[in-house]
């Protein structure tokens, strides 16, 4: 296929001087190919030569019936390892690889016709191994001196790298979007200041029912949420670029077109999405259907609060129980106040747990709702401490014993008269590596005290009583200002 009428060449082939293929292009013995001495090739040949190694651009040339192999400088990186034993031979020797691939692409450029393909992919093997690429390349027919096709030119770039990534984040965006179509919570993204539904999860989508969303705006799309707030706090978040948190926020929905309305109860937050420029341009919504939760939390509170009647009530028939057991000669009316009284503050103290779930509760509290009937709002109950939680059962031997304080201090102490007062403080210190607790009950500015002649029943039960439920070390002491309680007692977690 070469054309006899060519001029005869110096066999000077021009290049650039830094060229790594262009010394191979020269020393090659063309002699030995098909296409012969670089002097005896036709003008076309050289044109199309000089023209790709003079090139920045992947390129090369295949001529001739054997498609012989020329190729420039930003080629022979393609080439790999075949590079520079590929210069001269012929191309299905080179590419015998993909030569199946590529052979239908050979064929239309030989017959005339130009061809592009983008991101082609190829298993080619160019280290000893196979390896999975794509180019984008173009394919396009050289014609000789005679208009006859001699050969093909292809310009090429190795795209592996971009296709590489871009399946990379394809694959990322596959896995966060099955992520977000999957999560347990309801998600949706809203775009624009109209707040139009870009996308909504499964979840969202079976909170709200069957109902055209995507490209509408939320006002369009649930009607029936006009005035419960929602698009209010929507349009604050928009302006202000702040955060919109709900936990049990009641929402009346229909589900779908002519479908029945219910309420609802959600958790949610709408956070503000913002652009390169830090502007507002849209509000992700993120939350979760709390409705299931809210009622088994409202059943929970029912039955806490029958639970509560039933114990009061049952207080109630123990106290008229004990009124009916102490009436007689032996009960005297000072004896059933005091029972009464005793069981007046073990209600006080059953209504503040209850309030609580039976849960640890403050010591204040304890000491708060224990002294109330005997502060009378005239500030001579004084307490000190910090905040600090006890146990369900901590709590009411602990008011039962302030309740015996308060009453003997009532009748005899410092609560006696109108001038003295009573100090509750408490600490945490540790002694030995462990946390105790120092809980101290002092009285001052009542009548002199004076020892008494034996330990009544709330002095007992103090003593003793309150020390076995802290386990730890309790001391009433008769001082003439006023009775001293202390109590020191390991503070920390116990079996109940």
């Amino acid at each position: 296929m070469q054309d006899s009428g060519a001029d005869a060449h110096t066999g000077e082939m021009p290049f650039p001087p830094d060229s790594e293929v262009g010394p191979v292009v020269q020393s090659l013995d063309w002699s030995a190919t098909p296409l012969g001495p670089i002097e005896q090739w036709p003008h076309s040949l050289l044109a199309v030569v000089r023209l790709m190694l003079n090139s920045k651009f992947p390129m090369f040339v295949a001529w001739g019936e054997d498609l012989t192999f020329i190729y420039n400088d930003a080629y022979s990186p393609i080439l790999g390892a075949k590079h520079p034993q590929a210069m001269g031979r012929p191309f299905k020797e080179i590419w015998g690889e993909i030569w199946e691939e590529i052979l239908p692409l050979i064929e239309r450029a030989l017959a005339g016709e130009a061809s592009w393909l983008e991101d082609l992919p190829l298993t080619m093997n160019r280290h000893g191994y196979d390896e999975q690429t794509h180019f984008t390349f173009s394919y396009s027919p050289v014609h000789s001196e005679t208009g006859d096709i001699a050969g093909m030119f292809c310009t090429c770039t190795e795209t592996t790298k971009k296709v590489t990534a871009e399946q990379e984040i394809a694959d990322q965006r596959n896995r966060l979007m099955m992520m977000f179509e999957q999560a347990p919570g309801f998600m949706a993204m809203l775009r624009g200041p109209e707040h139009v539904f870009e996308l909504a999860n499964a979840a969202y989508v079976d909170l709200i029912g069957r109902r055209e969303y995507l490209g509408k705006p939320v006002r369009s799309v649930l009607p029936e949420v006009e005035d419960q707030g929602f698009f209010d706090a929507l349009d604050a978040v928009y302006e202000t670029g702040e955060p919109f948190n709900a936990r049990g926020m009641p929402i009346t929905l229909t589900q779908g077109p002519g479908g029945t309305s219910g309420e609802r109860f959600l958790d949610f937050v709408y956070q503000p999405v913002t652009d390169a420029r830090g502007d507002v341009s849209g509000i992700f919504v993120e939350g979760y259907d709390v409705t299931e939760r809210k009622r088994a939390e409202d059943h929970q509170r029912l039955l806490i609060d029958e639970l509560n009647h039933r114990v009061k009530n049952m207080l109630a028939i123990v106290q008229g129980i004990a009124m009916q057991t102490l009436k007689g000669d032996a009960a005297t009316p000072a004896a059933r106040q005091a029972f009464e009284q005793r069981l007046g503050a073990l209600a006080a103290t059953h209504t503040l747990l209850t309030r609580g779930n039976w849960a640890d509760v403050s010591i204040r509290e304890v000491v708060s709702a224990s002294l109330e009937p005997f502060s009378e709002g005239t500030g001579r109950i004084l307490m000190d401490g910090p905040q600090l939680e006890i146990s369900p059962k901590t709590a009411i031997t602990l008011a039962l014993a302030l309740h015996e304080l308060a009453t003997n201090a009532a009748k005899y102490g410092a609560l006696s008269n109108d001038t003295g007062t009573v100090t509750i403080s408490w600490q945490v210190s540790d002694k030995g590596g462990e946390p105790r607790l120092g809980f101290l009950w002092t009285e001052n500015g009542g009548p002199a005290v004076e020892l008494p002649a034996r330990r009544g029943f709330g002095t007992r039960m103090i003593e003793r009583g309150l020390a076995a439920e802290l386990d730890g070390e309790v001391k009433i002491e008769f001082k003439p200002s006023g009775v001293v309680c202390s109590v020191d007692a390991p503070f920390g977690p116990r079996e109940e």
